[in-house]
């Protein structure tokens, strides 16, 4: 007996010393290992970074399993000139767990210009929503590079059964004021206000919040795996749907002296 106490208790310290590098559950939100904030992180490289008179926007989205094709979309955006930034519109995941998040974000880290993550339905699967809080932020935020105010919010309405609180239309107002700074505005949400998955009683108020600021260029979305582009309640603004990155495509989006355009890049 005496000699098996010594074992026992070696056995012990090194299961405690290795707790740290244990993954307890599928459904953990974080680890030691986990990146924090990486939204305002990146945002804070994005403002340090002298940029020019056009703004280059990369759009993509629903990377969720896309492993290998979200290699070679960063590999191609890599040897792009001029890009500003990247905004993965949701579905980061498929099933909301950490370690998907983690995995794409070991990609899309090796981007040689910063990304910022939109929460998607996807992402909200289990305790998703949570892992991305931790990981990414908060899924309502907005921030303003070279006078124009990109306001990222959550529309997945079908997660909340439609209980009317998604999209937050009370906050959304706010950040479509008239601002000192803000020349312009472009809404960015995974969910696009066309369809199934958006609360269709949000719908007249959603869009008049947007359509209806000073000077908004557009409203970008993902969700549906194929490209789109709608013009709701027949007014001249925009609003595009990026392709799934399983389907090899993205949006470039370049905004110059207040116009903004937008093209198809395959890859």
């Amino acid at each position: 007996m005496k000699r098996i106490i010594p074992y026992v208790f070696f056995a012990a310290l090194m299961y405690l010393t290795a707790c740290n590098s244990l993954e307890y559950s599928p459904n953990q939100i974080t680890d030691n290992n986990s990146p924090r904030d990486l939204n305002n992180k990146n945002i804070e490289r994005l403002l340090a970074t002298p940029g020019d008179d056009t703004i280059r926007v990369v759009l993509c989205g629903d990377s969720q399993r896309q492993y290998s094709d979200s290699e070679d979309l960063v590999k191609t955006v890599n040897a792009m000139k001029g890009v500003d930034f990247v905004i993965l519109n949701g579905d980061i995941s498929d099933f909301g767990l950490l370690q998907e998040m983690e995995w794409i974000n070991r990609i899309f880290s090796k981007l040689t210009v910063p990304y910022i993550g939109v929460l998607g339905n996807h992402d909200m699967e289990a305790r998703g929503q949570r892992v991305f809080e931790k990981m990414f932020g908060k899924p309502d935020y907005s921030f303003v590079y070279q006078g124009v105010k990109f306001v990222c919010h959550n529309t997945n309405s079908r997660q909340v059964n439609f209980n009317g609180s998604l999209p937050d239309t009370a906050w959304l107002s706010t950040q479509f004021k008239p601002e000192a700074g803000v020349n312009a505005y472009v809404a960015v949400a995974h969910v696009p206000p066309i369809g199934s998955d958006f609360d269709s009683l949000l719908f007249d108020k959603y869009v008049r919040t947007i359509n209806h600021s000073p000077n908004t260029l557009a409203a970008l979305y993902a969700h549906t795996h194929s490209r789109a582009l709608y013009y709701p309640m027949d007014e001249p603004i925009p609003y595009l749907v990026t392709n799934a990155i399983e389907n090899r495509e993205f949006e470039l989006i370049e905004i110059v002296n207040g116009k903004l355009s937008f093209r198809t890049i395959d890859y």
